[in-house]
């Protein structure tokens, strides 16, 4: 290769990768000085300066007086910060689920433009009737709201559970949603909506939402697990600085904690799943449910098996009924010996737990109690996002990956 235009190459990649520094810098800490961003990111003064006023001309930043200087009446040069000027642009989020999908659509201060749930009936073998759905809402909600009269949209994040290959863009395999293999999601979506898409795995989205909602930079000691309906976890690959694209997912449910236990989706037997899962808690007290045994269950569903569901076991728990506490105590006790299994194999910093059955005091403050009896817990703490990361999470993604990319959109290609 020519020198000249190696070194060319090389110099453009460098200023990419600044921009992408200084932008992600900005964006976690909300507002900082010029002299913060070349202390705390080894750059020159004159570097920071060239850029920073290439992101403000941009329209990416804007300039703010410190809240010190404003409270302050000291004369002379006060410290200008600088902010993503968040309201000027906008990202869309999806997160595709069984029989649903739920669209979000937020500004860069992650102020909610829009959001919408729409349910698609049995997904199975139509792809392509699901994607379809999810375009139509997108343009509809994208018009109505008048989103991109007066702001840039960075791009798509869609959300799915199953394998996917992020960086194809491809849903390799997600059974739970749709039969097909090698659905091309990114490729569909990116060419008829003309934005940038970008697909990831459920539980990576989540983990991703949490690190930026709790401003904690991404990290491979820690750990984010959801828990309902079923069980996963995911974690980040790299440091601080790593791409949305290092995130792996981990099965903890497929782990077997009863090798003589119940048969498992997976083949195996007596995984964690068989015990945790909402279906199988639902089908366990679906078999225990008597008049007699559990009078408050059965009251709640009018003597009916089918009708037996986690709201109202939760309402039966919550009400002392022996025989669901029982239940649940054992899925909290293969739930918290999971949690400190997981803490001393991966050395991990932080757990963050995350689910709708950590909102009840009453379960959370068991796993709690559990997770009391074995030393060197102290690194678990619940979400306080429970409930808000499925579309957030995915969208969050997508910001991401805008300002990995040095805050350029690249036209999808047709």
């Amino acid at each position: 290769m020519n020198p000249v235009r190696e070194n060319g190459v090389n110099m453009l990649a460098v200023k990419k990768q600044n921009r992408s520094s200084i932008l992600q810098l900005i964006h976690h800490m909300g507002s900082i000085s010029r002299k913060e961003i070349a202390v705390r990111l080894g750059l020159t003064p004159a570097a920071i300066t060239m850029i920073t006023g290439e992101l403000l001309e941009e329209g990416l930043l804007s300039q703010i007086e410190s809240e010190k200087d404003k409270s302050s009446n000291r004369k002379g040069r006060r410290e200008v910060l600088l902010q993503i000027n968040g309201k000027r642009f906008a990202a869309l989020g999806v997160s595709i689920a069984p029989q649903k999908f739920r669209v979000l659509c937020m500004d860069l201060d992650n102020n909610i433009l829009f959001e919408n749930l729409v349910y698609t009936g049995d997904c199975r073998g139509k792809s392509s009737a699901v994607l379809e759905r999810i375009i139509e809402m997108v343009q509809e909600k994208l018009q109505e709201y008048d989103v991109q009269s007066s702001r840039t949209v960075v791009g798509l994040g869609v959300s799915i559970s199953g394998e996917v290959d992020s960086r194809r863009g491809v849903s390799v395999n997600s059974f739970p949603i749709w039969e097909q293999q090698q659905v091309p999601v990114a490729d569909i979506l990116a060419a008829r909506l003309k934005i940038p898409v970008l697909l990831t795995n459920h539980i990576c989205a989540l983990t991703h939402g949490e690190s930026m909602l709790s401003k904690q930079l991404p990290s491979s000691s820690t750990l984010f697990i959801q828990y309902g309906p079923g069980l996963c976890a995911a974690r980040s690959l790299g440091e601080g600085k790593s791409s949305v694209f290092d995130y792996k997912d981990i099965s903890l449910g497929h782990m077997i904690v009863e090798p003589n236990g119940a048969p498992c989706v997976c083949g195996n037997q007596g995984c964690l799943e068989t015990i945790l899962h909402y279906d199988s808690i639902e089908n366990t007290l679906k078999g225990l449910l008597n008049k007699t045994r559990t009078p408050i269950l059965w009251d709640l569903v009018a003597g009916d098996p089918s009708r037996v569901t986690v709201q109202e076991i939760i309402s039966a728990y919550d009400s002392e009924e022996r025989v669901v506490e029982q239940t649940l105590e054992r899925v909290v006790f293969y739930l918290s010996l999971m949690i400190k299994n997981v803490l001393t194999l991966f050395d991990l910093e932080r757990v963050v737990l995350y689910g709708d059955l950590f909102e009840n005091e009453k379960f959370s403050g068991e796993v709690q109690r559990q997770l009391a009896r074995y030393p060197h817990t102290g690194q678990i703490s619940f979400s306080h996002n429970n409930g808000n990361l499925e579309t957030f999470g995915p969208a969050a993604m997508v910001v991401s990956l805008f300002f990995e990319d040095g805050g350029v959109i690249e036209p999808p290609v047709d």
